[in-house]
């Protein structure tokens, strides 16, 4: 099919290459946008047991702290009634040592023990209390696990209720990427799949992990799934909220089962003798029924329609995060100019044509 001048100014054709991109390690990439996120299991709120209020702050967002590193220091009423009581108890049992009451003096010891613990007093601050010295005007909160202080929620001076949240700490050597994938490439994902990572911050690193989980639901609006994929990040580089463009590792027989309409997964495909793939921009296809064309320069303004058959997925360094490319299995070779924009004008130009064939 050859276009006038003018049709051909009005389509707005934009031909570009068939791209023969790198397989990866025997296979294809299939491209997703994703965002970095915490894992939820290296996350803790750092709170207190008891009612009180914060003295002196000893951390602040962005500083990293180890487990049962003292974060805040809390005045609270309670806490000195309870070293109170077990001073007392301590007194108490020390002088009816030798009798027929001292056992019952010493349970009464480790009752006050406990309960100082149970609000979070260290060991230093129950000796302290038994031993009859100076008592602690307030107590230390500590993180429970080593990590990043994300969020202070409260400041010196704010009231402290039991288990209402003052900081939330969270590890990052470890971090989660959530992929969204496209419904269509489902069958492509699986758990202990790999996957690299890239960030518009340090373009030119690849962070290396792993899909493990997929979550259940699948979004109404965007047709998309999320998988997790754990990614390690020893150089708190990858910080939660970044927004990612993840690659996983697909076999090249994979992608091709899903072209040819879901056949086993074991079809005799491979990659080209030279390890690529054909790749197309998904833009390029046209369809018609269950069939797939594109259409070829083959001339001045001239264009071939031709058949061909794809798995949609993205090549390995695709310029456009969550832009979809396919992979060819035929009807094309490298090099051959095809129509990336403006295909579907062509389409009506050739249905036009053949319907004024028929008259």
């Amino acid at each position: 099919m050859t276009l006038t001048e003018a049709a051909f100014g009005t389509a707005r054709i934009v031909v570009e290459p068939v791209v023969a991109a790198p397989a990866v390690s025997g296979g294809v990439g299939l491209e997703v946008p994703g965002q970095v996120e915490l894992d939820p299991r290296r996350v803790a709120l750092v709170s207190s047991r008891i009612a009180g209020r914060i003295e002196r702050l000893a951390a602040v967002e962005g500083d990293r702290v180890v487990a049962g590193q003292p974060v805040a220091y809390i005045y609270s009423p309670a806490f000195l009634v309870a070293q109170a009581d077990l001073e007392q108890a301590a007194r108490r049992a020390n002088l009816l040592a030798g009798t027929e009451d001292e056992r019952g003096a010493r349970a009464l010891v480790d009752a006050a023990r406990r309960r100082l613990r149970l609000m979070g007093a260290s060991d230093a601050e129950m000796r302290a209390s038994a031993d009859g010295g100076e008592l602690a005007t307030t107590f230390a909160l500590r993180a429970p696990i080593g990590g990043s202080v994300m969020e202070a929620h409260l400041l010196t001076g704010a009231a402290v209720e039991p288990g209402a949240p003052v900081f939330t700490v969270a590890d990052l050597s470890v971090i989660d990427v959530v992929a969204e994938v496209p419904e269509r490439s489902l069958p492509l994902v699986r758990t202990g799949q790999r996957a690299s990572v890239r960030i518009a911050a340090f373009p030119a690193m690849r962070f290396e992990g792993e899909v493990e989980r997929l979550r259940d639901a699948l979004n109404p609006e965007t047709r998309t799934v999320r998988a997790v994929i754990h990614v390690p990040n020893g150089s708190r580089r990858l910080r939660p909220g970044m927004f990612a463009t993840v690659q996983l590792a697909v076999a090249t027989r994979d992608a091709l089962a899903l072209a040819s309409g879901g056949a086993d997964a074991g079809a005799a495909a491979t990659a080209g003798s030279d390890g690529t793939v054909l790749t197309i921009p998904e833009s390029a296809v046209v369809t018609d029924g269950d069939r797939r064309f594109v259409f070829v320069e083959v001339g001045v303004r001239t264009y071939e329609r031709r058949e061909i058959r794809v798995a949609s997925l993205a090549p390995p360094g695709s310029s456009t995060p969550g832009a979809m490319a396919v992979v060819v299995r035929d009807g094309l070779r490298a090099g051959e100019r095809i129509v990336v924009s403006g295909a579907f004008t062509l389409k009506s130009e050739l249905a036009k044509a053949s319907l004024g064939d028929e008259h």
